[in-house]
């Protein structure tokens, strides 16, 4: 047990004195205070400035096939549902308004074609810009209105039809999934950062000391268990430190500015996330990096030179990605499909799938315990299988071995 504290002390300190680990993490959360706190930076800018889709001011000409009167009336509706823009009525015809948008006499032109129909003609159209959807809600609501007086309807019992609303009620027996995708997005992309950054560290770690013989003293020196727990979990136990304090100082600045957020759904569900979601992000995070961590520890004791690191590792890289992308497709299409339900029992895919699956679909409490029981047993089997694997690398040099070589040498090792 001594052996175990010193050598996961040594890992932990080694990463906490580290100035790149230091300056990463302090520069990560110098980057969530400014964004956490940009509301507050321009609580003075005008309602306009601040709405994405609002876009600048523009000149907009309105003209109809018709009568000059129509687009005057046109013109009149739209400026009372969108004052932020100048409508100006025009009895030019269409390639007039369009030589007009062109040569930057009008930002954009509205062309009514009849009761219903309009031709809405700009230079650019923005992606961001919103103003043709816009314009075509009010023209809806103004043919529905012409279409009512039509039928003998007075003003006030028009708007009363028009004001009408259906009211509803949503039972929602599991999971709300338009409140919980962003957190749970953003949760499990930090496992994958965090799980491919620290293996390869670890990865680094080892292969660094095998190739300057530091290895061969330490194995004379200490079990080979200990090595390859303490390694693994004092590299886990900084990057664990690390996703602390960045979740920390987001919930922390945050709560200082929440006012400022208000309304802002993305930002509010993230930050309304349950204490359970956060307990279980612990447990997979966990659980997820020692398993991935202990399978770069031991194929990075293969390697003779550090050249040999990323192809003796790229299976369990791969792993990884195709466990991310897994969950990424099907939090888009089904959570709860068939291929996840597989995938949450796996333990190389289980610490994202099951995790999404409890934030996004329907998981009874019994799946998630067998889950996290094989994923925990399978983590300490391959622990042990990759201390065995690093006692036998200590000796191996040149050519990393195959398979089969590798395979051979476990049974002869555990003969012994």
């Amino acid at each position: 047990m001594k052996q175990f504290r010193t050598i996961f002390c040594f890992e932990y300190l080694s990463y906490a004195k580290n100035k790149v680990f230091v300056g990463l993490t302090a520069l990560l959360i110098a980057v969530m205070a400014v964004v956490l706190f940009y509301p507050r930076f321009t609580e003075g800018k005008s309602k306009t400035e601040n709405t994405p889709f609002a876009g600048a001011s523009k000149n907009i000409a309105v003209a109809s096939t018709e009568s000059a009167g129509i687009a005057e009336e046109t013109a009149a509706f739209l400026q009372n549902g969108l004052a932020q823009h100048q409508f100006t009525a025009t009895e030019a015809d269409e390639e007039a308004l369009k030589s007009q948008v062109s040569d930057g006499t009008y930002d954009a032109a509205i062309f009514l074609t009849g009761d219903a129909a309009y031709k809405y003609i700009v230079e650019t159209a923005a992606m961001t810009d919103m103003t043709e959807m816009t314009v075509q809600e009010i023209l809806t609501v103004k043919y529905q209105y012409a279409r009512m007086a039509a039928l003998g309807l007075s003003a006030e019992e028009a708007a009363d039809i028009m004001q009408a609303t259906v009211t509803s009620e949503t039972v929602i027996l599991g999971n709300d999934q338009s409140q919980n995708f962003f957190y749970t997005y953003i949760l499990m992309f930090l496992l994958y950062m965090a799980v491919l950054l620290y293996g390869q560290f670890v990865a680094q770690s080892v292969a660094v000391e095998k190739s300057s013989r530091a290895m061969e003293l330490l194995i004379t020196s200490a079990k080979p268990v200990n090595l390859m727990f303490g390694k693994v979990l004092g590299a886990g136990a900084a990057g664990f430190t690390q996703l602390v304090l960045l979740l920390g100082s987001a919930f922390v600045f945050y709560g200082v500015n929440k006012s400022y957020w208000a309304g802002n759904m993305v930002v509010e569900s993230i930050f309304a996330m349950p204490l359970s979601m956060l307990l279980y992000t612990i447990l997979f995070f966990v659980l997820g990096y020692l398993l991935y961590s202990f399978l770069y520890g031991a194929l990075a004791s293969l390697a003779s030179r550090l050249e040999d690191i990323n192809t003796l590792v790229m299976p369990v890289t791969f792993l990884m990605i195709v466990s991310f992308m897994i969950t990424v497709f099907s939090m888009i299409n089904n959570v709860d499909n068939g291929v996840m339900k597989a995938a949450s029992f796996i333990p190389f895919t289980s610490p994202m799938a099951m995790f999404t699956r409890i934030a996004l679909g329907h998981v009874e409490p019994y799946e998630i315990v067998i889950s996290v029981a094989i994923l925990l047993v399978s983590t300490v089997l391959i622990g042990y299988l990759a201390a065995a694997i690093y006692k036998i690398g200590v000796l191996m040099y040149g050519k990393p071995p195959k398979p089969k070589e590798l395979i051979h040498a476990l049974r002869g090792n555990r003969s012994k």
